[in-house]
């Protein structure tokens, strides 16, 4: 039984050790390299060079003449309106033109009549700037109509005034500052009270802010005429160069108008955010 036990071992170990030996071999061989992939090449520039990039910049717009007949049409004024002669026909007059500025504005606006044509859209900037100054017209006249008599000290500016009065300007500002106001801004609300002080006395006549209306209305009115404009090839150079010449009469009425001036930096500088931060 020894014996054959011992036989069958060295069988079995015979058979076993050439297996081996033949696998170390075939992992010692060369290495079979897979087939290599086809790799796709771009045959197109991924990035324009310098030159070629300004090569290929827009061309600059055209120049937009101005309309002379319109021009002087718009800086005469609407004349034969009614006339102002407190806050309430004042309002009464400015709240229609209001209404439709806004109607305007909610239709898209003078960038989107701009926007709405292929060849009117490369001056869209201009419709932007009529939408954006067009606002700064209406807000001036109701600042007009409101503080004909003098401007007011609001609630917040009176909160100020009262810090003032009591405790003088360093130790008010850094009160201001001690409630959440930034440096800056508590500096701002001072500087306006003091100058709202010398605004208080100052008045305008009815008479004067009519004229500003007469002025206001022929603009409103081709406001919304230009954004109802219905554009063609043979009609879209004229709406381009009506909306920029209403944009020229627009910028130049409320930048050199006297009482407009005044009114669009008076209404800036009016703080309406609560003083009081923190609560206390």
């Amino acid at each position: 039984m020894l014996r054959l036990f011992i036989l069958s071992l060295i069988m079995l170990f015979a058979g076993v050790l050439p297996a081996c030996g033949d696998t170390d071999q075939s992992q010692s061989g060369p290495v079979v390299q897979p087939k290599k992939e086809t790799t796709w090449v771009r045959t197109q520039k991924v990035r324009a060079t310098r030159d070629e990039h300004f090569t290929n910049e827009k061309k600059p717009l055209a120049e937009v003449s101005v309309n002379a007949s319109l021009l002087k049409k718009l800086t005469a004024g609407k004349s034969g309106s009614k006339q102002v002669t407190d806050m309430a026909s004042c309002l009464a007059r400015l709240n229609p033109l209001d209404l439709r500025r806004t109607a305007v504005q909610k239709s898209g606006g003078m960038w989107g009549a701009f926007e709405r044509n292929a060849e009117a859209k490369p001056y869209s900037f201009n419709g932007m700037q009529l939408d954006s100054n067009m606002n700064k017209l209406v807000f001036g006249l109701r600042h007009l109509c409101q503080t004909s008599e003098g401007v007011p000290l609001n609630e917040v500016a009176n909160e100020v005034a009262t810090l003032l009065e009591a405790n003088g300007r360093e130790k008010a500002e850094k009160t201001l500052i001690a409630r959440g106001e930034h440096p800056a801004d508590a500096e701002k609300l001072i500087n306006y009270v003091e100058t709202a002080r010398k605004d208080s006395a100052r008045k305008v006549d009815f008479k004067t802010i009519s004229g500003s209306f007469d002025r206001a209305e022929s603009l409103i009115d081709l406001y919304e005429e230009l954004s109802k404009r219905s554009l063609d090839e043979k009609s879209v150079n004229a709406f381009v160069s009506d909306g920029v010449t209403l944009l020229k009469v627009l910028n130049d009425f409320i930048q050199t108008d006297k009482i407009m001036v005044m009114a669009l930096n008076e209404d800036v500088l009016i703080p309406y955010h609560n003083i009081d931060q923190d609560g206390g």
